[in-house]
């Protein structure tokens, strides 16, 4: 493996993330092949977050939006921020398998024609050694490892009702845009549900306006693409 080619940043977005961060952190500086770059995006944290991360003594460089803008928006400033030829993404409530980032980095080496990767994961209340959840394919930001001109091109995550969708929607646009995403079968990271977090489909009633909207926003672009034919 080409190490200075596969060279990449992490994006952390992070919202009063204080009581999960830590871990978190632990987690990228685990992996067998090390990240070149750490950001980490305060989205308006109104607690600690920045300060608790640097209790996990893993170097990182901080970035703050002074209001919360929303998870997408905290993702697009750490893209544009990174300085690497990838850039892998991590909620700042979730947890990497430690080969992760070797899995993956290898799998894109060695398929040239694919510009993004995804990977499974698996749920977890509280801690992954109290059980885990089936693995699913994680079509989400913690698992996603992007070239950045790829992540440059399709643009912004856009935050959508409910704060979530984001990624719903960058996936559409990129495929739209003939970018190749392509599902890994390994587990490569744990996701982390929480009461009251965007993941716990039990307390976040509204998600699915994000959803919708996502989808609503595809159907537009085709709407308009077609009638500029």
């Amino acid at each position: 493996m080409d190490r200075q080619k596969l060279d990449y940043a992490v994006v952390i977005p992070a919202w009063n993330a204080a009581e999960t961060i830590e871990e978190t952190l632990r987690s990228v500086a685990a992996q067998s092949r090390p990240a070149d770059e750490v950001i980490i995006v305060d989205d308006g944290s109104t607690d600690d977050t920045l300060s608790v991360a640097r209790k996990a003594h893993v170097p990182f460089r901080p970035l703050r939006q002074e209001a919360q803008e929303g998870p997408g928006a905290a993702t697009t400033l750490g893209i544009r921020s990174a300085r690497t030829t990838y850039i892998a993404f991590l909620d700042s409530d979730d947890l990497w398998l430690p080969d992760k980032m070797e899995r993956q980095l290898s799998h894109l080496a060695a398929s040239p024609g694919i510009h993004g990767v995804f990977g499974h994961w698996q749920a977890f209340h509280g801690s992954p050694d109290r059980g885990l959840h089936a693995p699913t394919a994680g079509w989400s930001r913690t698992t996603l490892v992007v070239r950045k001109d790829v992540a440059d091109a399709v643009g912004p995550m856009v935050d959508l009702a409910a704060r979530v969708g984001d990624m719903i929607d960058w996936i559409q646009r990129a495929r739209e845009q003939g970018y190749v995403l392509e599902m890994l079968p390994d587990v490569v990271a744990y996701r982390r549900v929480r009461p009251g977090s965007l993941s716990d489909v039990r307390t976040n009633v509204d998600r699915n306006r994000g959803y919708l909207a996502a989808a609503r926003n595809a159907l537009l672009r085709r709407q308009v693409a077609k009638a500029g034919k």
